[in-house]
């Protein structure tokens, strides 16, 4: 994997990498400017000889940090070099003026920069010239093709607190998936969703990937149990669906289909960041569907109106439950009306983001009515159905109100004895 750590001059790049090679020993930082030192004169030809010797040792290494401003002419000479993904981005920012403050011109006396770039512009010229092409957004746009994941660093944090949450194990797993999908004609297109797709990825995520091919995910079982080997503790084949589980207890799921609908639902749900970003191997067609995937995101009314019907289906049950003491699938179909109403509850904040399976939603519905939910799986309590009753009811209400839920539909006069426990 090819950690790229990009940035404008003077913004700490290579502070950073000083503590990232001490964490990642068996990494090779490449530097452009120590390849500057070591093979050019200073004059355009010898800028080209470093530069030429820069990308071959970037192409040639596949564990390296490689550190330069990430942008001009040796940028696209590597993006040509580097045609599959094959690592994650981490800019390192500053504020300009502060930048520019710091410089110290001796430093960069040190590096044999061209004489001709020097002639045309000074160092507090060049620093500016670069503040938009080495910001965050420029740089995923430029490197997109190349890179999975992109994080930013500020030259004011202390190194510590990007290592500490940075998720080494996901990232290393990732380019072995990446590069045995590549090489393997039996898969046409491959492509990561979830939390790596959301560009999201953290310490306790699992790893959500996809490939599409006409041999069956049984097949592909046996595949990357071989491939991984003693690595995998546990393997299993749920459908159409791969779970690897390594010995660090990482969950590697993979779904295996024929096209690329069988992942439109997931894909979609992801939040993706970037598409390019998803898209470790496929052709033009394959990008387009993806971003059609993205592109067809249900407006919140229509979220609302879906999942509503499916909480009230579900709520509607529950009188006949008690009425029949089934506590069991009572309780049951309790837990999941509450994972409605959370999802609904932040619909109603305007929050999509957080609406499926929100790992922060005690925390960010902080007056959610947790206890209405409470029941036991051996007995039903009518006070907690009456409890609940009084929250669904209020919750539709204030959904009517926001304009998110058809009026009367539920829990109108009409539907009032589909309530009543007698």
């Amino acid at each position: 994997m090819r950690i790229f750590v990009f940035g404008n001059l003077n913004v700490g790049k290579s502070t950073f990498c000083k503590a990232l090679c001490e964490k990642l020993p068996t990494y090779t930082l490449l530097s452009l400017d120590r390849y500057r030192q070591m093979y050019s004169d200073g004059s355009l030809k010898g800028e080209l000889f470093a530069s030429h010797k820069f990308v071959d040792a970037v192409v040639n290494t596949p564990n390296a940090i490689v550190e330069f401003t990430g942008c001009g002419p040796v940028a696209e000479q590597l993006q040509a070099a580097l045609t599959k993904k094959c690592g994650i981005l981490v800019v390192i920012n500053r504020n300009l003026t502060e930048n520019i403050a710091s410089i110290d011109p001796a430093k960069f006396e040190q590096v044999p920069y061209p004489i001709e770039y020097k002639r045309q512009q000074t160092l507090v010229q060049t620093v500016e010239q670069l503040e938009l092409c080495t910001s965050l957004s420029a740089l995923e746009l430029a490197w997109q093709n190349q890179v999975w994941q992109s994080y930013t660093h500020n030259f004011e944090q202390s190194f510590h607190s990007f290592w500490n949450q940075f998720p080494l194990e996901q990232h290393e797993l990732t380019e072995r998936l990446n590069q045995f999908v590549i090489g393997e004609t039996s898969v046409e297109a491959a492509l990561m969703y979830g939390s790596l797709g959301a560009n999201k990825v953290a310490l306790d995520s699992d790893i959500d990937y996809f490939i599409q091919s006409s041999l069956p995910a049984s097949y592909w079982l046996d595949v990357f149990q071989k491939y991984f080997g003693v690595d995998v503790i546990h393997a299993d084949l749920l459908g159409n669906k791969i779970t690897l589980r390594f010995k660090t207890t990482l969950l590697v799921e993979i779904v295996v289909g024929e096209l690329l609908l069988a992942i439109e639902l997931y894909y979609r749900e992801s939040l993706i960041h970037n598409c390019d970003f998803t898209l470790v191997k496929g052709n033009v067609e394959h990008r387009e569907q993806l971003i059609s995937f993205t592109n067809k995101q249900l407006p919140t009314n229509g979220s609302v109106a879906s999942i509503a019907s499916e909480l009230y289906f579900l709520f509607c049950s529950l009188p006949k439950l008690v009425r029949f003491g089934d506590a069991y699938k009572y309780s049951f179909h309790v837990m999941i009306i509450r994972h409605y109403a959370v999802q609904l509850e932040h619909l109603l904040l305007g929050n999509s983001e957080h609406n499926y399976l929100p790992k922060q939603a005690a925390v960010t519905l902080p007056d959610f009515p947790w206890d209405s939910f409470d029941t036991p799986p051996i007995s039903i309590d009518s006070n907690q159905y009456f409890s609940l009753y009084r929250y669904v009811k209020g919750l539709f209400q204030r959904l009517e109100k926001a304009g998110l839920l058809e009026v009367d539909k539920y829990f109108s006069k009409k539907t009032e004895l589909l309530h009543h426990m007698e």
